[in-house]
């Protein structure tokens, strides 16, 4: 049995039934079934897909936040912000996915290249405190890849686990491809040994990553582990202690301090400690706790009793071992799971706040006498996930940084997930990745591919590769093209296209401007196209080719294609070779077509 349970109220709103093994074991096979195809649906269209997730998100907003909100307690603005932030993400992986899963050739090795293969159906164990963006982060790179997902979710925001399926089902996602249920925790085990789960994905507690890693290693299965962490805010003496202070208070107390990457340990010089507590402190007491529905509120209550519970054994044993209670301490009384924000200074490497994860708005603030004692004090954990360092020397941050045991350190600034850039941490935070191109490629096969060009069988009298795609293209790298000895030390290289050895073509140059796209069109007759400069995709029959200078293509007569220019600031200019005087262009989308030699001459370069 699930529940909603209002952590403001302590009241139950709604149950839900557990999901039955014939449900599972129907997802699972629907899952598998579903995955097979989508690995052969072109990126772009994938990447569609995932665009429409961000629009039906985004449409929603309000109605998920609220859920968010009612499930967990996040303040209501921010639960928006969570939504907003989940939508982008879906944006960001729309546009670059491509890119990202490009094939890779390898220029020492000539014939070889690295292609990214999805890995399957990927079961992914999330958390409660960002309900959303936590899942979104892994499944928007994840369905761009040719993934398909069996989502099981906290068991304290089941409408928000179920609220995902309506959201993929209004966004095109077919049927079967993601599924969220609501899994008992004692099923897990079953799921990651199952053979039809080829990689699984958690972002949770340390002990348990420990558990689930050990249970996907028995499967041979892939894991990416995102845990727990107390992560370090480091102010130097050199520091910009106003703003390191007001920044503080949003890296401590951000979600209610319930966030794996909130600073939790704020390790101050000597030289600047007293100016900086008493500025965090004032921060501190701006904050606004009560009602998460509330607008104006900045701190909503624990999503949980025990959490409440146990943020308040880690503050009294601290207290009883030497720490200052400088404000807050305790829980807060009447209804829901409310404790008052807390500052403890003269905290010490031994003492349980030190030690121990703090998962709610409770700050440590560790005293040092310089920079090495900071460093060093910053690595004196079990946990690496994230580091903020403040400090006016930039040059010797650029030092520092590589000495902090961590998955990120961010300079000047509050550690935040960003879609852009990789995501995850080391030692007992995990490992793996999620974001960026290398937290996409995280649930791919990496392959190796090596063709030896020497061996391809080439029609001299043709001119063309008899290796094609399906489409018909054949996609020629300059160092695999035919070469014909001429004697006297001249070769010649030759066009690809079966007609341009004749008299019946006509040829010119197409320039691009940054971003700039053909739309989609046919001809009536072979085409050879040469990229002479830039950087370029070719869209052929639905298929898709990053292309460099000198590469060269021949697209077969009546076959929809495109180029785009992928470059932001430079142009492109494909040379193009038509195999008939009378050479035609059909427009896909309007049906209209018109003589090629009414639209070209034929330039120089």
């Amino acid at each position: 049995m699930f529940r909603t349970l209002n952590p403001a109220t302590e009241s139950v709103v709604a149950t839900f039934d557990a999901a039955s093994p014939a449900r599972i074991e129907q997802a699972l096979d629907d899952a598998v079934a579903i995955q097979r195809p989508w690995s052969q649906v072109p990126i772009a269209q994938r990447a569609a897909v995932v665009a429409r997730i961000g629009e039906v998100l985004l449409r929603r907003k309000e109605t998920l936040s609220q859920l968010i909100t009612l499930e967990m307690g996040k303040p209501i603005v921010e639960a928006e912000a969570e939504i907003e932030k989940s939508a982008a993400t879906c944006g960001f992986y729309a546009a670059n996915a491509a890119q990202f899963l490009a094939d890779e050739p390898v220029a020492s090795a000539t014939g070889s290249q690295i292609v990214y293969d999805p890995l399957g159906v990927v079961l992914a164990v999330m958390p409660w405190n960002y309900p959303i963006w936590q899942f979104i982060r892994f499944a928007a790179p994840a369905l761009c890849a040719g993934n398909g997902i069996i989502l099981k979710h906290a068991g304290n925001v089941p409408q928000c686990a179920l609220a995902i399926n309506s959201v993929f089902a209004d966004a095109g996602v077919p049927p079967g491809l993601a599924a969220s249920l609501l899994i008992q925790p004692e099923n897990v085990a079953a799921l990651i040994s199952d053979s039809r789960i080829a990689a699984v994905t958690l972002t949770g507690s340390t002990a348990v990553g420990k558990l689930v890693a050990s249970q996907a290693g028995a499967a041979m299965k892939k894991q990416v582990l995102e845990l727990g962490g107390s992560d370090p805010f480091i102010v130097l003496a050199d520091a910009d202690v106003e703003r390191a202070a007001q920044a503080a208070v949003k890296a401590r107390f951000s979600n209610t301090g319930q966030s794996c990457i909130s600073s939790k340990r704020f390790i101050v010089d000597a030289a600047v400690a007293d100016r900086f507590v008493e500025l965090f402190c004032a921060g501190v007491a701006q904050l606004k706790v009560g009602a998460p529905t509330d607008r104006s509120v900045t701190i909503g209550p624990l999503a949980r009793a025990n959490l409440r519970d146990e943020l308040h054994r880690q503050v009294e044993l601290s207290v009883a071992a030497g720490a200052v209670l400088k404000t807050g301490g305790q829980p807060l009384p009447g209804q829901g799971f409310f404790y008052a924000p807390t500052v403890l200074d003269h905290v010490t490497p031994d003492m349980v706040a030190a030690r121990e994860e703090t998962f709610g708005p409770v700050a440590a603030v560790m005293r040092v006498k310089d920079t090495d004692a900071a460093i060093a004090l910053a690595n004196d954990t079990e946990f690496g996930l994230g580091a903020a360092l403040w400090t006016a020397d930039l040059t010797r941050a650029q030092q520092l940084v590589r000495k902090i045991e961590a998955g990120a350190v961010f300079v000047n600034s509050v550690v935040a997930s960003d879609a852009r850039l990789p995501f995850g941490g080391i030692k007992q935070s995990g490992y793996g990745r999620e974001l960026g191109a290398v937290g996409m490629r995280e649930f791919t096969n990496i392959k190796t591919v090596w063709i030896n060009p020497a061996l391809s069988p080439i029609h001299p009298q043709e001119n063309i590769m008899t290796i094609k795609t399906p489409s018909g293209a054949a996609l020629l790298r300059p160092e695999d093209l035919p070469r014909y000895d001429r004697g006297g030390g001249a070769s010649t290289t030759p066009l690809v296209g079966k007609n341009v050895g004749s008299a019946s073509f006509i040829t010119g140059y197409t320039s691009f401007e940054p971003g700039m796209e053909i739309p989609f069109h046919s001809h009536n007759c072979e085409e050879s196209v040469v990229l002479v400069e830039g950087d370029a995709i070719l869209d052929i029959d639905g298929l898709e080719y990053r292309l460099k200078p000198l590469d060269t293509t021949f697209i077969p007569p009546n076959v929809p294609h495109r180029f785009r220019n992928m470059s932001k600031t430079n142009p492109m200019k494909i040379l193009w070779i038509y195999a008939r005087l009378d050479a035609t262009r059909t427009l896909v989308a309007s049906g209209e077509t018109r003589p090629v030699s009414a639209e070209h001459q034929t330039p120089s370069p």
